[in-house]
């Protein structure tokens, strides 16, 4: 666990740690399920170190998980001509939680829309309160959405509009099971996924650039 993901964790942690204490010094044996807790949550918020050769042709993971969705043709202001391609990634509570910049480039525009709490997996989950990042490469734009799901509700941000960023960089994490959405503009790349994969954020070639004129 890093400064930054304790900075996150600890509310949870000190939260469930403190009433199992208490409990244990009451003679109650559930004090033992809240330092458990408190232990699992030290497990939740990890945020192991991660080094990339990227290669700049490639896109790359933004978070751990299963690929639940491949959509071809998306709709999207923030994309070249508002069409794209949508690769969704499922978040289960087991996985590292640290969101990545798919590319290197600059961050460009971020978002905070409010919305519901629908469980990560369900397709109405992308109304779901989420953020969202958009990072101008060399290759061209990608936006990483970060999807908050049933639980904690909540989505930290690590980067702000202007910002550089590395491929592979730690750009945010969502809390306690969620869903992250990469987006890049229809026909300017292929993707290397299938729908049921497991990827590593800041390790699995999400998609390749094509070669343009």
């Amino acid at each position: 666990m890093t400064p930054r993901s304790w900075r996150e964790a600890r509310r949870y942690v000190l939260t469930t740690g403190v009433v199992g204490a208490v409990l244990l010094l009451l003679g109650r044996r559930s004090g033992w399920v809240a330092l458990g807790f408190a232990g699992l949550f030290v497990i939740f918020f990890r945020d192991p170190e991660r080094r990339l050769t990227a290669n700049p042709s490639v896109v790359y993971a933004a978070a751990d998980g299963v690929v639940t969705s491949i959509e071809q043709d998306v709709a999207d202001p923030w994309l070249p001509n508002g069409a794209g391609i949508r690769i969704s990634t499922f978040l289960g509570l087991h996985n590292v939680h640290v969101t990545r910049s798919p590319v290197a480039g600059t961050v460009t525009q971020t978002e905070s829309v409010r919305g519901g709490f629908a469980p990560a997996l369900l397709t109405r989950s992308g109304n779901n309160t989420r953020r969202r990042v958009a990072i101008d490469g060399a290759a061209g734009r990608v936006v990483v959405v970060q999807v908050a799901g049933l639980l904690a509700r909540k989505i930290s941000g690590w980067v702000e509009q202007g910002e550089s960023v590395a491929a592979g960089q730690r750009v945010g994490m969502i809390h306690l099971g969620s869903r992250t959405d990469v987006l890049l503009p229809r026909d300017y790349a292929d993707i290397l996924v299938s729908r049921g994969e497991r990827v590593r954020a800041g390790r699995t070639d999400l998609a390749r650039y094509r070669a343009r004129p």
